[in-house]
């Protein structure tokens, strides 16, 4: 990672911060931010590219929500707040908009305003973008199916920090909150989404075997769940490749 680092830094030197660059920018500033602990650096790439001439408005609303993330990082809530507004109200009604209203409302799951991420989240389960409203369905859903009782809302509330440091690419760390879990709050709801979240921790990190071992403990014991389907579809994949 540090050798893809220096040679990033190095074609940047050589052929300079520009449009035809911005790809190479952002890629440095996602490798920086998520894998080599440097986000204040990252967001400084960021903030510069915003400011280059000629960059399209596309890449520029990329930039913003990519920013926004590293913002979630460094623990700057209300200026990933602003880039994600800012994207929503120019691409209203088109994927980037709803990409960036879906980060606020996820953002909103990671501090715990439940309700509030719930109502953005239903608005977006009508988007045009297939995978945004499936993403939007899917949140809402495990928001209202644990917010039953004063146990499961104080359970969700931990599980949505796990969530936050799946998100901030701390999988240890989130592994060790999700084991947790179970034993702060016995016979929470979240059973299913716990197997899941670390389905994705162990896939992210190649280690298939033991993605397969949750993956199937949702299907034998949660199948008519949230996460039933999804676990099938997920195990099918595995074994097909």
């Amino acid at each position: 990672l540090i050798e893809l680092e220096k040679d990033y830094v190095s074609l940047l030197n050589e052929l300079g911060r520009s449009a035809f660059t911005s790809q190479s920018i952002r890629k440095l500033a996602n490798l920086q931010a998520f894998y080599l602990l440097k986000p204040v650096e990252a967001g400084e790439h960021l903030s510069k590219l915003l400011e280059l001439p000629k960059i399209s408005p596309i890449v520029l609303a990329q930039t913003k929500l990519e920013l926004g993330d590293i913002y979630i990082l460094t623990g700057e809530v209300w200026e990933a707040v602003l880039l994600y507004g800012q994207v929503e109200k120019q691409f209203s009604n088109e994927p980037f908009g709803q990409e960036a209203k879906f980060k606020n409302a996820k953002l909103s799951f990671f501090q715990g305003d439940f309700v509030w991420s719930k109502a953005q989240l239903d608005v977006l389960k009508s988007s045009t973008s297939q995978l945004i409203a499936n993403d939007a369905l899917n949140l809402s859903l495990l928001i209202s199916d644990n917010l039953q009782n004063e146990t499961d809302t104080a359970a969700l509330r931990k599980y949505s920090n796990a969530e936050l440091l799946i998100f901030k690419n701390q999988p240890d760390k989130a592994l060790a909150l999700l084991d947790s879990l179970n034993i702060l709050y016995p016979g929470n709801s979240l059973a299913d989404d716990i197997l899941m979240a670390k389905s994705k921790i162990f896939l992210k990190n190649k280690e298939n075997e033991k993605a397969v071992l949750q993956l199937q403990e949702i299907t034998e014991k949660h199948l008519s769940e949230l996460w039933g389907d999804d676990a099938l579809f997920m195990l099918a994949n595995l074994y097909e490749n």
